[in-house]
């Protein structure tokens, strides 16, 4: 059994999105909106491979090249089937979702839609640009959360930092802001907050 997922189509039908909802188990336009938070663009066909990276990283994967030699996929998935995993394979204008398994290699993407044993596959003599092999990360494991105030001439900002294992997991959060016209307005409710805490 695979664990590339059946491609879960939204309305984004293009390739970029459906490896990653192969990968992730996400929608294609879920995918499709966190490419075009790395992108800037509204609209998501085509995608460039760095972009396709960040959104893969953004989606909690680790990307790592990996030369395996020969030029067609056929030639590539024959070197690369002991190496069990989950690949990210580009050919001309085209992605798709390889995994290695044991002695079995499926593929997925926006034409298959669910994995298929490669066997089955009409690309086998497609070339290869480049493989990128993409291993999930676990789960983030929180620590634990900070607050921090950051006074300003005018203004008083309430912060959250949440701590976790991995420091790449780390985020803050905007919890309040207090706006004010003047310092000893600041001082007037720092002091009332000392009062509501005694």
């Amino acid at each position: 059994m695979t664990n590339l997922k059946e491609i879960n189509f939204g309305l984004n039908q293009y390739c970029g999105p459906a490896v990653l909802s192969a990968l992730t188990g996400e929608s294609t336009d879920r995918c499709a909106a966190v490419i075009s938070s790395v992108s800037g663009k509204r609209e998501i066909k085509a995608v460039e491979r760095g972009h396709l990276r960040e959104s893969l990283k953004r989606l909690r994967f680790n990307v790592e090249e990996t030369i395996f030699g020969g030029s067609s996929l056929y030639g590539i998935l024959y070197r690369m089937h002991t190496h069990d995993g989950l690949y990210v394979i580009f050919v001309p204008h085209h992605v798709i979702a390889v995994e290695v398994k044991g002695t079995e290699i499926y593929i997925c993407d926006n034409h298959t839609k669910t994995p298929l044993d490669i066997k089955q596959s009409a690309r086998l003599t497609q070339k290869v640009e480049d493989v990128w092999r993409v291993t999930a990360k676990s789960l983030p494991k929180f620590l634990r959360s900070e607050i921090k105030v950051h006074q300003g001439f005018t203004s008083i900002d309430i912060l959250r930092f949440n701590v976790y294992e991995n420091e790449e997991d780390n985020n803050k959060e905007i919890m309040g802001s207090i706006r004010t016209s003047s310092y000893n307005e600041i001082r007037e409710i720092i002091k009332a907050l000392e009062e509501i805490i005694e």
